[in-house]
């Protein structure tokens, strides 16, 4: 029998994310797992579908033996085997966020040259927008060494889902390298992806000028970006708009909003602005989602990374939290939950 590191599902915010990283984390280090309470502070326990498939995709691709893998399941062992190079089509069956299932295989993509074609959401509640991921997280991680893209091919939002994204990923030189990000000095560019399917045009393009309008009462210099995208017909209905500034330094922060039925196209608009805004307003170079997702691939650099973000979230300690039990570093944490933070570990060197 192997011996398993025990992880319980229960720690920090008790959800998701503690698989994410567990599962993600024992496959690129071959190390079984188990874990037990998965789930337990949610209303429903347990491997939801999203999970499920998220586990067996990467499973698929480290050639994984699993116990407990199935729906509602609230304890499951992951014995994870040689990562290899996968093409895989992936649907995850609703509108489960495609970045969230993302964020479980990245890990292990930096040993690997895969093509995984996934079919899920792309903009839908209470997970990164599939921009974020392609404009803001993988340019970011390109400069740690991971080489990582994606291409949408259909917008999905709740509550049917079927967006289609083309995820590629080419074997990374590990060690990864440190990164420390600092100060946001000064707004000199936004760039604007405004959508919507099965709509009127005029819905992504109000929610653009929304948003510009009320960025431009504060930056009257800055400069404007605009991809505006209208899908009609569609098998799916929605609208969302995503917002990246980028200062001086390169660095970028985010801000997004998602329509829904009865909420003017102008107030999604404002909604992604007034986040961007109260991130640029805290003038660190870091926002709240790009902190949570950076964390493990801090724990795993050559060298000393910092990081300074805008807020610091339940989510980022529970990576933090993960990463440490797994990885052995020690990360340094500065700030409160909801205020800024100072975020810095000496990683592992992981080759």
């Amino acid at each position: 029998m192997p011996e398993f590191v025990e992880i319980d599902g229960s720690i920090g915010e008790g959800g998701g994310q503690v698989l994410r990283t567990s599962f993600a984390l024992a496959a690129l280090q071959g190390k079984p797992i188990k874990i037990s309470n998965i789930r337990a502070s949610r209303p429903k326990p347990g491997l939801s579908p999203q999970h499920l498939t998220a586990l067996q995709t990467l499973s698929s691709i480290c050639g994984a033996g699993i116990e407990g893998a199935l729906r509602g399941s609230e304890s499951v062992s992951f014995i994870p085997g040689e990562i290899k190079d996968s093409q895989l089509a992936i649907n995850i069956g609703t509108a489960g966020s495609i970045s969230l299932l993302l964020q479980q295989l990245l890990p292990a993509a930096l040993k690997s040259k895969s093509r995984i074609r996934i079919v899920g959401g792309t903009n839908v509640d209470w997970s990164p927008p599939i921009e974020f991921m392609q404009h803001l997280f993988f340019p970011l991680l390109k400069k740690m060494g991971a080489k990582f893209n994606l291409s949408v091919s259909k917008r999905g939002y709740y509550p049917k889902g079927r967006g289609i994204v083309t995820f590629l990923s080419s074997k990374a030189k590990l060690p990864l390298k440190p990164i420390n990000l600092d100060e946001f000095q000064g707004l000199q560019g936004v760039s604007v992806f405004s959508h919507s399917s099965n709509l009127p045009r005029e819905v992504s393009v109000n929610q653009a000028k929304s948003a510009e309008n009320l960025i431009r009462a504060e930056f009257p210099d800055a400069i404007f970006a605009e991809t505006i995208e209208s899908k009609n017909p569609s098998d799916t209905i929605g609208s969302g708009i995503t917002l990246i500034a980028s200062d001086a330094g390169r660095n970028k922060l985010s801000g997004s909003a998602l329509g829904r039925r009865g909420k003017p196209a102008e107030q999604v608009g404002k909604e992604a602005a007034e986040k961007l805004l109260a991130h640029i307003k805290q003038g660190k170079a870091v926002d709240s989602f790009t902190a949570d997702q950076l964390i493990p691939f801090m724990a795993l650099a050559k060298g000393y990374s910092t990081i300074h973000c805008s807020r610091l979230s339940q989510h980022c300690l529970t990576n933090i939290t993960v990463c440490e039990k797994l990885l052995g570093v020690k990360f340094g944490v500065k700030g409160l939950i909801g205020k800024q933070a100072e975020i810095s570990v000496e990683g592992t060197a992981f080759t």
